[in-house]
């Protein structure tokens, strides 16, 4: 493999709904990246909102007349809304029947411009390596000291990503062969979080309030097959969807609040996960997803206020 730096921003799925403000910064950053294929993704207005029919419109609108750079520009808008679930995953389902490999941003997630050169340059090198499946823009961990860019472990963030259609083929947004028993092969020596993705995925599969989401599953799907997810040394990308919430989100302040830098150097990875990675993974583990943890049911409670049920 080598480490040589793809010179142009891979296409860009960019996932909208009612937010126009957050679309404004967002839009920004890809706008400079200048992506040559641009997809755009909107779910529809929710009939229970009377003039979400009018922001959703604005936010297309938007969008649509500040497309100033030279790409192919190709459009997913929903007149219905279909929910956080459905629209997203059925959205990134569109995105690599159409693409090999590209970038994944909703709204709310505001990269700085190494990410895009760091989402390049990850997608080359792993392109060809089936046990990368997942590349992280977000570190919500105190960095890695290390000669490399980047880490690899298992755990999948969506806050700004990337990866390749060869990947998301194993997806399945709802959960029909999940298998309790695979949670035993995948933390053979952690009960803890064999169980606890359990009761996660479980509540996934019944519906339950907080659970209407399509990140759990992608995150299994990752786990079941093996794979790996590349995670920056640096935090690449700042959560911004709290500016227009009205939830108290003190309890997960220090994450929500990370700031995005870009690399202070050549940037260089990994082929192989590094020593000691597992207790990364057990700290990642008992910020998001441990059950004393509420940051995850605070977070898609959240997703679900905003891009309904």
């Amino acid at each position: 493999m080598s480490n040589k730096i793809q010179r142009h921003t891979p296409p860009v799925l960019f996932l909208v709904f009612n937010r126009l403000e957050t679309v404004k910064k967002t839009l920004a950053a890809i706008r400079e990246a200048a992506p040559r294929q641009f997809f755009i993704a909107a779910d529809g207005p929710r009939d229970s909102h009377p003039g979400e029919d009018e922001m959703c419109r604005s936010v297309r609108d938007y969008i649509l007349n500040h497309i100033d750079w030279a790409c192919e520009v190709k459009t997913r808008f929903q007149e219905k809304n279909l929910g956080c679930k459905v629209a997203v995953s059925s959205a990134i389902d569109w995105f690599f029947s159409e693409v090999e490999e590209g970038i994944i941003l909703e709204d709310d997630c505001l990269p700085c411009k190494d990410f895009f050169r760091y989402a390049a340059a990850a997608l080359e090198f792993y392109r060809d390596d089936p046990r990368v499946m997942h590349i992280n823009g977000s570190n919500f961990t105190t960095p890695l000291k290390s000669v490399y860019s980047a880490f690899l472990y298992r755990y999948a963030h969506v806050w700004g990503w990337a990866s390749w259609r060869r990947a998301w083929k194993f997806y399945d947004v709802d959960l029909k062969d999940f298998d309790p028993a695979a949670l035993n092969k995948i933390f053979p020596k952690d009960r803890k979080q064999a169980s606890r993705w359990n009761e996660i995925l479980r509540n996934v599969i019944a519906g339950k309030p907080g659970f209407n989401t399509w990140d759990f599953q992608w995150s299994y799907t990752v786990m079941a097959q093996g794979g790996w997810c590349l995670s920056p040394t640096c935090n690449l990308i700042s959560n911004i969807g709290t500016e227009q919430s009205t939830h108290d989100m003190e309890s997960v302040s220090d994450v929500m609040s990370l700031k995005a830098g870009d690399f202070d150097k050549e940037m260089l990875f990994p082929q192989e996960r590094c020593p000691g990675i597992s207790a990364v993974e057990n700290k990642v583990f008992n910020l998001f997803w441990a059950k004393k943890n509420f940051f995850c049911r605070i977070f898609n409670y959240i997703k679900n206020k905003i891009f309904g049920d």
